[in-house]
């Protein structure tokens, strides 16, 4: 049967509806498609009713390309019953690649061996060479897990690998059809050589109590087990680890913080021609910023000069700011200088207004000055305050009054 690469070679999908597409492939060969249950496709590859349902889901999503693998289609007898579905798969489109794989290595193999052998199999009949590297990519795994599953596969009969065969010494592997061998040695056990022992039964590792191994002096006979330590005797004494440092290589030791931050150690603050002669008016307020704030300042400089205003137009705003402005009232220059003064702000949105005065002349703007007629400032309410209690009120007080304090009649 046929498996696009799409499915085993883009990581889309998981080896599990990998092997379920190539199941539900090879049934629907038939004339009425695969009419197999969900459990009876389950049991075919070795999982239960609910990890089948997962894997159809997957697959009846669409995919990348917006298409999905599965198509079902529901159907209903004569009777009224209803009747299995037909699973269809998504085939193939002219010249799309495929992997040729027999039915038989999708129900010997488990899921990603089973993808495993797709790839070594599309590898194998277009002559690519492939890197265990490239293997574990494919599988989602590290290279050493793909060398595993390759050595598993080997194992198995389904592929010859040929070591150190291919150019620039990569591995050669050819395809089988078939178990070129049968596995007839008993499965190798877990390793319990670090546990307590293996247990033949499948049950429990002991069913008595070991006499030797229980302090039956110091087990109570009900309750939980408790260790008694008002005599001391069997604290330790204490460690010296004060030479640890000096035992370990440094090498192996960690990152160790300093006591104080180094000293910058870059490049020194350098600016250009055109801007040193745009900050001329503020030069002695330059020393009180730090060296990342007069990297700032220069930057956004060069963006206004580099979006088409005139560094003549700058260095007069800034030295009519700096007039302005007693020096006495800049607490903080760089921030001045990137808040108050670079900013072109303006309600004409004139370039050479700034601030509502112009630029050569320092001049109130007329056009913003006709904004502010039109549009007048937002201003408080008037307040009232009573002449007895002095309670504010936005309201006109007869006779100086509020309610509270007004006489009744």
């Amino acid at each position: 049967m046929k498996i696009p690469k799409r499915l085993w070679g883009s990581g889309s999908y998981t080896a599990g509806a990998v092997a379920y597409y190539a199941q539900i492939t090879a049934l629907a060969q038939r004339v009425d498609g695969c009419r197999a249950a969900v459990a009876t496709l389950a049991g075919y590859l070795g999982n239960s009713k609910r990890t089948a349902e997962r894997y159809l889901a997957e697959l009846a999503t669409p995919g990348p390309d917006g298409v999905p693998e599965l198509t079902t289609v529901r159907r209903t007898g004569s009777d009224g019953d209803g009747e299995t579905a037909v699973r269809r798969t998504r085939g193939l489109t002219r010249g799309e690649h495929f992997a040729y794989v027999p039915v038989l290595a999708l129900k010997s193999l488990r899921h990603p061996l089973f993808v495993l052998y797709c790839a070594l199999t599309y590898a194998t009949a277009t002559q690519t060479p492939v890197t265990a590297a490239e293997l574990g990519a494919l599988l989602s795994a590290n290279e050493r897990s793909a060398r595993r599953m390759t050595d598993e596969l080997e194992g198995l009969g389904w592929i010859t690998v040929h070591r150190r065969a291919g150019e620039h010494g990569r591995h050669t592997y050819e395809v089988h059809d078939h178990p070129v061998q049968l596995v007839t040695e008993e499965p190798a056990r877990p390793d319990t050589d670090g546990g307590s022992g293996a247990g033949g039964d499948g049950g429990s590792l002991a069913i008595k109590e070991d006499a030797e191994l229980t302090d039956e002096r110091s087990t109570q006979e009900r309750g939980a087990f408790r260790r008694r330590r008002d005599d001391r005797k069997w604290v330790a004494p204490p460690v010296d680890t004060v030479s640890n440092n000096a035992q370990v290589p440094a090498s192996l030791r960690g990152p160790v913080r300093p006591a104080e931050r180094p000293a910058y150690a870059g490049p020194e603050l350098t600016l250009s021609p055109r801007v040193w002669a745009v900050l001329d008016p503020v030069a002695d307020l330059l020393p009180g910023c730090t060296a990342f704030t007069v990297r700032r300042i220069a930057r956004e400089i060069g963006r206004q000069i580099d979006s088409g205003i005139w560094p003549e137009d700058i260095r007069d705003q800034i030295a009519r700011l700096r007039a302005w402005t007693p020096t006495e009232d800049i607490r903080d220059p760089g921030r001045w200088l990137l808040g108050a003064v670079l900013p072109v702000r303006s309600k004409c949105h004139r370039p050479d207004c700034h601030w509502g005065f112009l630029a050569y002349t320092g001049q109130p703007c007329k056009t913003c000055a006709e904004i502010d007629t039109a549009h007048p400032p937002h201003t408080e309410p008037t307040w009232h305050h009573c002449t007895e209690c002095h309670k504010p009120s936005r309201d006109h007080l007869t006779a100086g009054l509020c309610a509270t304090c007004r006489p009744t009649a």
